[in-house]
Order: structure tokens, then C-alpha cells, then sequence
């Protein structure tokens, strides 16, 4: 799957173009004085096309000599020592011989020098290189020494202490490295070898250690402009610690190496860390699409953070209130520079060598990593195979291993005993005497003159890797034969370059038979057929260069800069919530209407993610008693309107919140109805403990019912783990437990569109219901039982307000959202008196519900808030102008609110501040109180003398309390 942003995709009939996670299915038109209307247009599902969100990066946007990089290494590509004459220190760019392809980097930067390459084969940015210098130096002065040294080769150290730098680098071999290779390291302790540690804390502690001093380096140097671009996982931490102090800085990510599974990457104990660190980049980019995709599915099932298609094909994942773009986009090499090498002395010399010692043979040839993932012990099984089985090939071939760096300890470690062991086996039963052995095993120290000999010398590069994420030896094999165009190349599937070569045979390593007929079919093959292979593959490499790739990641990088990405807290569509706004316009108003949802927004929504114990999303989640403390303070102030909105049940609502006196709740989404304790005076006979219900609209109510209980339940028994919840006014299919959600949403999304009431076939066709697939559940309703309902009759109940404050989280909330919205965003009339009026919106308008026991205002209302409540006939609602309203959804998504807020953190905050205001106002009041009373004595020759006295008994009889958190005003009398 192609992505990038010159690249668009369509390969699932437009679903990602034009759906969203969260899928709504329209109802029918609501109830008219006619009965049900018949279904009408097909839905629009999915978009709203108002606040569509878009990461555009079609635009180019090129590195220029303007831009500043810093690319950040483990290691700095450089070379120091100390002069043994002089003591001083000495640096020098690591040599072209190096057989390291990042380091060369600082050959291609445009302050290379006098060597400097010409225009179009080098970076024309200004690279500072940010790493470990490869010396350990305790004393301050040598370091200062040394900073000002290296600076002049434009590089800035980062110095760490040995025992660190030490244990830095066994949790990268123990743990990170095997891990991310898909291996479960921790099966040993669970079959019983105790001398292996489950995890050392000490090893993390130190691994993050030093990505907190790279951070702190990067950000005494860098600004916000510049592009920081961090390479491999040695420093996967250092993207969270540098975000924390520079959230809006340009921070990159490339992972050189593979990316592990969900099944595997769930053991590590601090998967969540990682991941988090990794989202904490504004770009994560990997070798090759399936690394990218394990990725997605990590974030999914680990975080529960969805991804998203934005314009031109732009793949970003949702997180934190900040959509990160991921991106494939595999490694290059220097081509031209390698080419230039080929007329090396050296070059020729070992090629010529090699080829001498192994007349007439030929050579099948291998330069891999000494790891277990480099599949090096299957090749040499594999080639033994052969000769047994290809006779005629027994005197015409050799297989030479070259080895680099092997491993000898940990996790992942080589075996030289055992290759040695099955290579002295092929060599004595099917070697000759006098002429040299069929297998050759050679360790040495890789270089690049070596390497290119070695590739020049090779008839057959022959790769068997089992995870290998980057490995630039077919690369080389390519550039070395661009002078002959000879050569055949044989890699296995699980080698990440196998993605990009498509002239080369692909084996699957552990199919003996498979890479046999490969092998077979690479030594007969014919010369147009090689030259067809080659010619496929050496165009690829000789046109994707290390300056190309360089440039165009570093493009990416400045792509999200250019389109507004460069805040944590913006992005197109809604805007971050401003905490000073909201307190502002809150403490200037004097009738506050306050309405939240409860998991997810003012509760945290703790069984999406991965737990082990009992899943608490099925039982709901309560708020922490902190909040209730913040709720309870808002409650008690009389110019305030507090209402919880939730889908849970009435039961669970009292449960919750019982303790919080003057709260408003609706439960079912407002099926159930508690109004705040301002608006219960007069409620209806026979109402039982202040709660409401909406009436039965249309006979057929069970009807439906009893057809998506049936069918939800065949979906309940064959997604594992999924749940059906019935509801007064619903029925839903909850999945929200089911650890491939990335997979059950597909199921769901076609579950929607079978009973979909919109449309002919639809299931539902005709009944008065909608179908709703938001996050973690489908779930048929009534037509005319939503939040907004409930949102729009209490303001409807309240009269005019000075503040509205509406927030949630999912795709129920954003009934309150559009409602709010609706409610306030109109071009004002004019009645007979002069007032001015907002254009007729009511509860019926929005579908509602009739309520059985409506309660009228309390008769402690003055008259001038009575006046303004709405009558059966007819709706009164304020202007927009006289009233501060604000919608804020949780989380970074497409969505009708005007805001967003990070999290649920960010949600109880906002509230402390507001309960803060509450208290500093509640104790204004009291310290004013004689002009208070002596204000109302002086009204009382216009108001009548009932209602004089009874308001200066309320204030007489009030009360003070302070609670843990909260300073609570109590008062019989709530305006």
C-alpha cells in the first residue's frame, strides 16, 4: 500500500476517502402530525464535510539552504582521537572506506568542504548532527574543549557517563532489538530457565536516561523552526522527553529497523512508553508498509488510537489531540558515490582476489549481519540441500559467508560453532581435493572498499534473512555490476528491501524446496532474462539516492510545518479549547448552563485499553471523587445549570453521582430525565425520585427491538469477547473488548449499512429508528431520543443564559454538539415587543421526546426570568450576541463541537478552574453582604413584599461548607 503525499490509494472501493470511524446512519424524518414519514435520501455516512479534518501535505514543500536539520545519531559520524604527541583532540569525517551508510551523510552536506559534491548530489541544507561523540569524557573543560572542536564540523555532542552509556546499550541488544525483531524474549521464564530476568527496570531507567540528555542538548541548541529528524530505535524514547519540553517543534522519527506484532510487542512492559514516545513525533517513518502496519495495529489495540486517510493519500494516526502522519519509505544508498569507488585500487584488488581463488566457480555469495535474524544457519543448510539434491552443480559452485560483527551473547545471538559445524559437513561430503572448499565462512570488520570487492566478485547474492529491516546488500550488489549489468539476486520475503525489488527472486527462507527451485532457476537462468531482472532493480537503486531520500523525508518534515501542524493544540477543524476564554466569559456571566458526558470526559474511559483483571467498560466507569468534589462546588453556585448526560442507565447515574445535591442528570441518553434542582419545583404526581421518561411514540416499539436483538446476537457469538446491552429507548452491539477492533470495525460498518433504515433493503426500512456505529459499538435508537434533545429542552426550560459550557466524547455526543449549535447560530427576529428573539428552534423541531411529567419553572423565579420560558406554543431562545457558548470534544477527531481538549485530564482541569472561580466569587458575595441586603432592602418598594421577604429568608438561612476540594454554597434558592 502506497503513501506519501504524491500518492493516493483506493484499494477498498473508497471506503477510507469517504467514511469516518465513527458512522452515522440518518433516521427517518421524525414523527408528523401525518404519522412516520417513509424513508427518504440515502445517508451521507460518516463526513461532515463543514469540519473535515485535513493534514494537506500535496503541496511540496522543499528543503531549501534556508532550513535548518539537526539529524540525531546514536553516534556522531565522526571520528575523534587523541593525539599521542600532543594530547589534543583530533576529529576527522568517518572515511569513505566506512561500511556504515548513515554516517556518510556528512560527505554529502553542503559545508563538506573543499570535497564538497556537486550541485544535485548533495543536501543543500544546513545539517547539524547531534550524538554521541564515541569517547567518554568526565572532565568539564574537555568537554567545552571538545563541543567547540566539533561544532566547527558542524556536530554537537552529547556527552554521557560510561556506566550509562553502558547500560544504554544492553537495553537496546537484551530488549529493544530482539523485541522489534519479533522475537518473545520473555518464553524463557515461563518454561522454566529462572536465570533469565523477566525485565530490568535499571536497563530502562538508564535507556531513558540518556535520551533525556539528548533532548536537553537538542533543546538548548535548536528553535521551533528547525526540523529535528531522529534515526532508529537506540533512541526511540527521545521524541516523548523532547516533546515535553518543545511541543511545538518539527520532531521526525525513521525507524531503520523491523517493527514487531501486536502479539509480540504487548509483552514488553513499557510497550505503552514506546509507544507513546513514537506518537509524540509529528512523522514516524518506517523501512516498508508491513513494519508501518504492525505499527497501525499497536496503536489500535495498545492505546486505542485510530488512523486516518487526510487529503492526497496522507496517512496519520489520531492521538493526544494530534494526528500523526506515518509514512513507508525504504532506505537509499549513496549510488554515484559507489559507482566512483569501483575504479578504487583497493576495490579491484580484493574483487580480483576473490575471484582468482575461485577459478571458473560460480560464486554464490553473502555479507550478513552476525545475528539469528540474518538467517545465515538455514543458508548454509539450504546450500547443503542443494548439492545433495542438483548433482550437476557440485563442481561449478561455492557459497562464501562473509560475517559481520557477530553476536555472540543475548538475545539473538549466532552460533559459529554450529555454522562452522554444518559448513565442515557440506565441505567433507562434497568437496574435492585440491580445489577449495564449497562453503567459506569469513568474519572480518566490514568497510565499504571491502564490501564493494566482495559484491563485484559475487555471480549470485544469495539473502535467506528471517526479519531483517534493513539490509542494503542487494543495494550494493546492484551498483557494483553497473558497469557489466551481470548478476542474479535471490532474497527472502522477510528482508525489507524484498518490498522494492521486484527483478529479484523471492524465497521464503523456511521453504527448502521453494529456495532450492530459486536456486536452481538463478544458475540456468537465461541472458535476456538477467538482463531483464537486472535492469528492473538497477534502475530502481540508481535513481532512489541517499541525497533523494534525505531530501525528500526532510520535505515531509517541513511539509507539517508549512500546514499549520507545528502546535500540539491546532489543527484544521476545531481549535483547542482556550482555558482563559472560558473563565473569562464564565465569570462574567450570570446564569451558567453547564453540560458534560461521563466516560470518556469527565471519567476515564479505562476498558479501551488492554488490562488484565476484569474489563470495567462493561460495568461503566465512575468519576474520580475529586471531580465530584469540582461538579459539586459548580452545582452549588446559584447561577449555575450542571447536567451529566450518559448512554448508561438511571441506576448507575444515581449511583455515581447521588452524593452531588443540585446535579442534573439524563440517562439513555436522555430517555431517563433528572432535571437540575432548579427546574424540579412542581414536577408531575407519581414522578419517582425526580427521574422522567419519555412516552412510547409509535406502537410498533417492540418490534424492532425483537429484530436487531436477534441479529445482534448471532454477531455477539461470533466476535469473541463482544456484548449485546439493551436499553429503554436502544439496542447495541458493544465491542469495545475485543482485541482486533482494527478488524470487528469493518464487520460493523457493514452490520450498520445492513440495517440501515434509510435504504430499501435496509433492514429497518421504514421504522422510526437511526443506527449509530461510533467508537466500539453499533447501537439501534429511537429516532427522537438523543443528547440534543435533552441539551435543547433544558435551555428551552432555563430562558435566556449568559454561558453554555458543552462537552463529550463520542459520536452520541455529537448530537449536543450540532443541538448547542443549532440553538445559538441563528440570524435573530424581532417581535412586537422590540425584543430580540432567536428564530424558532424547539424540542420538536429537533425531534424530541414528549416528556410524561415536564416540570414548569420553580414560582421562585422572578418574573423577568419567567417570562422567558417557553410555552407549549411557542419557543423563546436569546440572541447568540448575549451568550458565550462553547463545544468541546475529547479528543482529536472529526466532529460538529467548535473545540477540542486532549483528554480527560485536560476535562477535570478546566473544571477545577471553573469550581476556582466559583469559590473566589462565593467568598465576594459573603465579604459584601451588608450591600447586598441593603441592595434588596432597597428593591423592596418594587417588588411585592412576598417575595421581598421570602428572598431575604433564602439568604438569611445560608449556609457554608467546605469540602476536600471545593467550597460548597449552599442555598434553598437557585435562580
Amino acid at each position: 500500500m502506497a503513501t506519501g503525499r504524491t500518492l493516493v490509494l483506493e484499494d477498498d472501493n473508497g471506503k477510507s476517502r469517504g467514511f469516518d470511524s465513527q458512522m452515522q446512519v440518518q433516521s427517518p424524518t421524525p414523527k408528523t402530525a401525518g404519522g412516520w414519514s417513509s424513508p427518504g435520501e440515502v445517508p451521507t455516512i460518516g463526513v461532515d464535510y463543514d469540519r473535515v479534518k485535513s493534514i494537506d501535505l500535496t503541496t511540496l514543500t522543499d528543503v531549501t539552504s534556508e532550513d535548518r536539520a539537526f539529524l540525531v545519531f546514536r553516534n556522531l559520524p565522526v571520528a575523534i582521537t587523541r593525539c599521542e604527541k600532543t594530547g589534543e583532540w583530533q576529529v576527522e569525517k568517518i572515511s569513505y572506506s566506512s561500511g556504515t551508510a548513515l554516517p556518510l551523510l556528512k560527505h554529502f552536506t553542503a559545508d563538506a568542504g573543499p570535497n564538497k559534491p556537486p550541485p544535485g548530489e548533495c543536501v543543500d541544507v544546513r545539517m547539524t548532527f547531534v550524538g554521541c561523540p564515541g569517547v567518554c569524557v568526565e572532565d568539564e573543560a574537555e568537554r567545552k574543549t571538545l563541543t567547540e572542536l566539533l561544532a566547527k564540523h558542524s556536530c554537537i555532542p552529547v556527552f554521557l557517563d560510561k556506566d550509562v552509556l553502558e547500560k544504554h546499550n544492553a537495553f537496546n541488544e537484551e530488549y529493544l532489538w530482539p523485541v522489534f525483531h519479533n522475537m518473545k524474549i520473555f518464553d524463557c521464564t515461563i518454561t522454566g530457565d529462572y536465570r533469565s530476568q523477566s525485565f530490568d527496570r535499571d536497563l530502562w531507567k538508564s535507556f531513558k536516561t540518556v535520551s533525556n540528555a539528548y533532548a536537553e542538548v537538542i533543546a538548548a541548541h535548536g528553535d521551533d523552526r528547525t526540523l529535528v529528524w531522529i534515526h532508529d530505535y537506540e533512541l526511540i524514547m527521545l521524541p516523548r522527553h523532547l516533546f515535553n519540553r518543545c511541543p511545538d517543534w518539527n520532531i521526525g522519527l525513521f525507524l531503520h529497523c523491523a517493527f514487531p506484532s501486536t502479539e509480540v510487542m504487548r509483552c514488553l512492559p513499557v510497550r505503552e512508553e514506546i509507544m507513546q514516545s513514537m506518537l509524540s513525533s509529528k512523522i514516524v517513518t518506517f523501512q516498508i508498509f508491513d513494519y508501518l502496519r504492525h505499527f497501525l495495529s499497536c496503536c489500535s489495540e495498545l492505546l486505542g488510537a485510530r488512523h486516518a486517510f487526510h487529503k492526497g493519500g496522507v496517512l496519520a494516526v489520531e492521538h493526544e489531540a494530534r494526528s500523526v502522519v506515518v509514512m513507508a519509505d525504504h532506505f537509499a544508498i549513496p549510488y554515484s558515490h559507489l559507482v566512483k569507488r569501483l575504479s578504487d585500487e583497493k576495490v579491484i584488488e580484493r574483487a580480483k582476489s576473490i575471484k582468482d581463488k575461485y577459478s571458473g566457480k560460480t560464486i554464490i555469495g553473502a555479507y550478513d549481519r552476525g545475528d539469528t535474524f540474518s538467517g545465515i544457519a538455514l543458508k548454509l543448510r539450504i546450500f547443503h540441500r542443494f548439492l545433495t539434491e542438483y548433482r550437476q552443480y557440485r563442481r561449478s559452485i561455492v557459497l562464501i559467508q562473509y560475517i559481520r560483527n557477530p553476536k555472540t551473547k543475548g538475545h539473538g545471538a549466532i552460533d559459529t560453532e554450529e555454522l562452522e559445524r554444518i559448513a565442515d559437513t557440506t565441505n567433507k561430503t562434497f568437496g574435492v581435493e585440491g580445489e577449495p572448499p564449497l562453503v567459506s565462512l569469513i568474519t572480518e570488520e566490514v568497510t565499504r572498499d571491502r564490501k564493494l570487492g566482495v559484491m563485484l566478485a559475487t555471480d549470485i547474492l544469495f539473502d535467506t534473512s528471517i526479519n531483517d529491516g534493513l539490509n542494503l546488500s542487494p543495494f550494493d550488489f546492484y551498483a557494483a555490476h553497473s558497469q557489466d549489468n551481470k548478476g542474479v539476486v535471490i532474497v527472502s520475503e522477510f528482508c525489507g528491501c524484498s518490498s522494492v525489488l521486484t527483478g529479484a527472486f523471492k524465497v521464503n527462507p523456511w521453504n527448502t524446496s521453494a529456495a532450492l527451485e530459486a536456486l536452481d532457476k538463478a544458475l540456468s537462468i537465461t541472458p535476456d532474462d538477467q538482463a531483464l531482472r537486472f535492469t528492473k532493480d538497477h534502475s530502481y537503486v540508481s535513481t532512489q539516492t541517499l541525497v533523494h531520500w534525505v531530501e525528500k523525508n526532510l520535505s515531509e518534515l517541513k511539509a507539517t510545518q508549512s500546514q499549520g501542524q507545528r502546535s500540539s493544540r491546532t489543527f484544521a477543524g476545531a481549535s483547542h479549547l482556550d482555558f482563559d476564554e472560558v473563565v473569562s466569559a464564565y465569570s462574567s456571566a450570570k446564569k451558567r448552563a453547564i453540560f458534560l458526558d461521563n466516560e470518556g470526559t469527565i471519567a476515564a474511559n479505562a476498558g479501551w485499553k488492554i488490562q488484565s483483571g476484569v474489563a470495567l467498560q462493561k460495568q461503566g466507569h465512575p468519576p474520580d471523587p475529586s471531580v465530584l468534589d469540582r461538579l459539586q462546588t459548580l452545582a452549588d453556585d446559584q447561577k449555575n445549570i450542571v447536567v451529566v448526560l450518559s448512554g448508561r442507565g438511571k441506576e448507575n447515574l444515581d449511583k455515581w453521582f447521588g452524593r452531588v445535591d443540585g446535579l442534573g442528570l439524563c440517562a439513555e441518553h436522555g430517555f431517563h430525565r433528572k432535571p437540575p434542582a432548579a427546574l424540579r419545583s412542581g414536577q408531575a404526581a407519581g414522578v419517582q425520585d425526580g427521574w422522567t421518561s419519555a412516552e412510547v411514540l409509535f406502537e410498533d416499539n417492540e418490534e424492532w427491538k425483537e429484530l436487531v436483538t436477534e441479529l445482534m446476537e448471532k454477531y455477539v457469538q461470533r466476535v469473541q469477547g463482544s456484548i449485546l446491552e439493551s436499553k429503554s429507548y436502544a439496542i447495541s452491539w458493544n465491542y469495545r473488548e475485543v482485541g482486533a477492533t482494527g478488524v470487528v470495525d469493518d464487520i460493523a460498518l457493514e452490520l450498520a449499512r445492513f440495517l440501515d433504515p434509510n435504504s430499501p433493503k435496509g433492514l429497518l426500512c421504514g421504522y422510526p429508528v437511526r443506527v449509530v456505529n461510533g467508537k466500539g459499538y453499533v447501537e439501534v435508537r429511537r429516532a427522537d431520543i438523543d443528547k440534543g434533545t435533552s441539551v435543547v429542552k433544558t435551555l428551552e426550560e432555563l430562558g435566556q443564559v449568559d454561558f453554555v459550557l458543552c462537552i463529550g466524547d463520542d459520536r452520541s455526543d455529537e448530537d449536543m454538539f450540532e443541538a448547542v449549535k443549532q440553538y445559538f447560530e441563528r440570524e435573530p427576529t424581532s417581535n412586537a415587543s422590540g425584543l430580540t428573539r432567536g428564530s424558532n428552534l424547539s424540542v420538536a423541531s429537533l425531534g424530541s421526546a414528549c416528556f410524561t411529567a415536564s416540570p414548569p419553572m420553580s414560582p421562585k423565579v422572578p418574573s423577568t426570568n419567567r417570562s422567558a420560558v417557553v410555552s407549549e406554543t411557542l419557543t423563546f431562545t436569546m440572541s447568540s450576541q448575549q451568550t458565550s457558548w462553547f463545544t468541546a470534544t475529547v479528543g482529536r477527531k472529526t466532529t460538529k463541537a467548535k473545540h477540542f481538549l486532549a483528554d480527560v485530564d485536560e476535562v477535570s482541569q478546566l473544571l477545577q478552574k471553573l469550581a476556582s472561580k466559583t469559590i473566589v466569587s462565593s467568598f465576594s458575595r459573603f465579604a459584601s453582604m451588608p450591600n447586598v441586603l441593603g441592595l434588596l432592602n432597597s428593591q423592596g418598594d418594587e417588588d411585592d413584599d412576598d417575595s421581598d421577604s421570602e428572598d431575604q429568608g433564602e439568604l438569611d438561612r445560608s449556609k457554608t461548607s467546605v469540602g476536600l476540594n471545593s467550597l460548597r454554597i449552599n442555598s434553598a434558592t437557585r435562580v
